[in-house]
């Protein structure tokens, strides 16, 4: 048997690999060697001459190959070129029938196909089945992990074998290496066994070793580009955020200006009718004072109470608004009764201005309403107040209109308050409803009185009602105000004509004096309040009643206790809830407890619905909020005497 050697060297590659083989056979064709392989004989062994000649034109080739693409590879910078380049330059021409090229994620924990020559390449620079390997799996990851050549010469008996596009028998898995750094893995595959041989391994390793500066170079401008795209986007990201701060300090600003403006205006609110109210109730007391003094000086006493009243008013409903504490109170009412009596409260104070005041109830209506009337009311009375106190001349209409909803058969009620006014520029009109914020031409009008709050507590109002209002305005010309309310369902909604709606007034006809009306009735007040228990006295013995006055709840209900026990018993109880020894709640469970039937009317200044509930279900049969109104006072008693 004799023994050939032959040797396979590279350019640039100083390893020079050595096949023996002692079988008396085909040597080149044991070895795996490849139709074309650049290949020289060891000295000493006869060779034809024309396979010599063959060996060193593939020799040849394969430099030239190499050369191109080192050229190649020279003038790219963009990591898809030069990695399309690997397969479509290198590996393509130099003849072999698969391969794919994996990089590294940023992350340095997944193999990313990045290009391919082959059935992995069905055109241009598209992969077939895109597939990402773990590092550490299959052959390919493992070569990543450990940074060494993988030569497979049967996959059938290698367990890490992944299949891609198909299964092949052969496999060599080269790593692309920079500054001792793996940055990916060049791969190829054969379909025959015993395919690849040392010679592949130097080749592929030099293609590996002359792309790798210019594939980490690409991936690092790759990554500089994303990291300047990420600082530009943060720079943008940061200008805006600058932007918002400018524009929400501009916002604080205005708001702070707001406040403080409105804290001078509740300061003039406030001390305006407080000023009065001491004043007149000082002149009230000099002894020279004539009858008609005395009239005119109540009736400023009772209008600056009044005014006072409504400021507090504002305040405590938007805080109530504002916390999500206000509930709507949804009842049955009469829409006449609503009209009539924001016209009694509306008509005079246009008519003291030198306004005209209009109701204008258009075709046919609802008798009845299913809503919160007393919000409703609300609602009017200050779109209503702004429209006569920014109208220098002409008129103010309440304009009020029905139609039936065309989605669930339901009626709804548009309330519309139309002016001549000033009118609102369509920047005012952005801000018209923020809190404290009150517009108009201080030249044209010099001082107006008011917090500022009307608006925004209609508006609130108005969300609570599942509605809101809306704003048509022309300055010089006026403004329209308009609310759009479900009132309740059709077929439960009796419609009348509008000249149906009104039944005569109070103002229409004289308010009914009680005199005596409750004559010999037992009343018992408890109320700690000297003041409040001396008002309820004076209206009640003037209508006839016997009043036993209790300053806390326990005497309260030691006194029903001490009445019942004598077989005797008030006709009626007026219990304030908030009292010291004994809070009103307590003292009407025990009055119930020790066997009194009769009404129990809560008189207290909370005034949600949660407190009205409280009070009825402490056992009281009714509920008055302070202040009272000796109009409306008297009335309600009688309803339960």
């Amino acid at each position: 048997m004799a023994t050939l050697i032959y040797m396979h060297k590279f350019p640039d590659i100083d390893d020079t690999i050595r096949y023996e083989n002692d079988e008396d056979c085909d040597v080149l064709s044991q070895c795996g060697k490849p139709q074309s392989s650049p290949l020289r004989y060891a000295e000493g062994i006869e060779m034809d001459q024309e396979e010599e000649v063959s060996g060193q034109g593939e020799r040849t080739r394969y430099l030239e190959v190499l050369h191109q693409f080192a050229l190649s590879q020279a003038e790219l910078d963009n990591l898809d070129e030069i990695v399309w380049n690997i397969a479509k330059t290198a590996i393509a021409e130099l003849g072999f029938e698969d391969c794919v090229v994996y990089l590294l994620d940023d992350a340095g924990k997944t193999l990313v196909q990045k290009s391919a020559h082959g059935p992995k390449n069905p055109s241009a620079t598209d992969i077939a089945n895109l597939i990402e390997i773990p590092v550490g799996e299959g052959i390919v990851g493992s070569v990543a992990a450990s940074g060494k050549v993988e030569l497979v010469s049967d996959t059938s008996h290698d367990s890490r074998y992944i299949v891609d596009d198909q299964s092949r028998p052969s496999e060599l898995a080269v790593p692309i290496v920079h500054d001792g750094r793996v940055i990916g893995v060049l791969d190829s595959e054969h379909s025959q066994k015993n395919f690849f041989t040392a010679e592949h391994v130097k080749l592929f390793t030099t293609i590996a070793s002359l792309a790798s500066t210019r594939i980490d170079t690409a991936l690092a401008m790759e990554r500089l580009q994303r990291t300047v795209i990420k600082l530009e986007a943060t720079e943008a990201r940061l200008a805006s955020q600058a932007q918002d701060l400018r524009e929400a300090n501009k916002l604080a600003e205005q708001a702070s200006n707001a406040k403080s403006q409105f804290l001078a205006n509740m300061s003039h609110e406030i001390r305006t009718p407080m000023t009065a109210i001491v004043g007149y109730g000082d002149l009230l007391t000099r002894s020279d004072a004539t009858e008609d003094e005395k009239i005119r000086w109540v009736n400023q006493l009772k209008a600056n109470s009044r005014h006072l009243l409504g400021v507090v008013g504002d305040v405590l409903d938007l805080s109530r608004i504002e916390s999500g504490s206000l509930e709507a109170d949804i009842s049955r009412s009469s829409l006449s009764e609503l009209l009539n009596a924001v016209v009694e409260l509306m008509e005079p104070r246009a008519e003291s201005e030198g306004i005209q005041f209009n109701l204008d109830v258009r075709d046919r209506v609802p008798e009845y309403l299913t809503t919160d009337n007393v919000r409703v009311r609300q609602i009017l009375l200050n779109l209503l107040s702004n429209a006569i106190k920014y109208t220098e001349e002409g008129s103010v209409s309440l304009i009020v209109r029905s139609r039936e909803s065309a989605v669930d058969s339901r009626i709804m009620l548009e309330l519309s308050v139309v002016d001549t006014g000033l009118g609102i520029t369509k920047h005012d009109l952005e801000r018209l409803f923020s809190p404290f914020e009150r517009l108009y031409d201080r030249d044209k009008l010099g001082s107006v009185d008011g917090t500022g709050l009307g608006l925004a507590i209609a508006q609130g109002f108005a969300a609570l009602l599942n509605s809101r209002i809306d704003v048509v305005s022309t300055p010089g010309r006026g403004s329209t105000f308009s609310i759009l309310l479900d009132v309740g369902a059709s077929e439960s909604t009796a419609m009348i004509e509008s000249c149906e709606l009104f039944a005569p007034s109070a103002s229409d006809s004289q308010v009914e004096r009680f005199g005596n009306q409750l004559l010999g009735r037992q009343i018992l007040i408890c109320e700690d309040s000297p003041a409040i228990a001396e008002i309820l006295k004076c209206l009640l013995e003037r209508a006839g009643a016997k009043v036993k006055h209790c300053d806390n709840g326990l005497a309260g209900l030691q006194y029903v206790q001490k009445m019942l026990a004598e077989d005797q018993s008030p006709d009626l109880l007026i219990m304030d809830m908030q009292m010291p020894v004994m809070d009103g709640f307590e003292a009407t469970q025990g009055i119930r407890e020790c066997g009194f039937c009769g009404p129990i009317i809560a008189l207290t200044a909370f005034s949600t619905a949660e407190d009205k509930d409280n009070c009825i279900a402490a056992g009281c049969d009714h509920y008055i909020g302070k202040p009272i109104s000796a109009e409306t006072f008297l009335p309600e008693l009688l309803n339960w005497i």
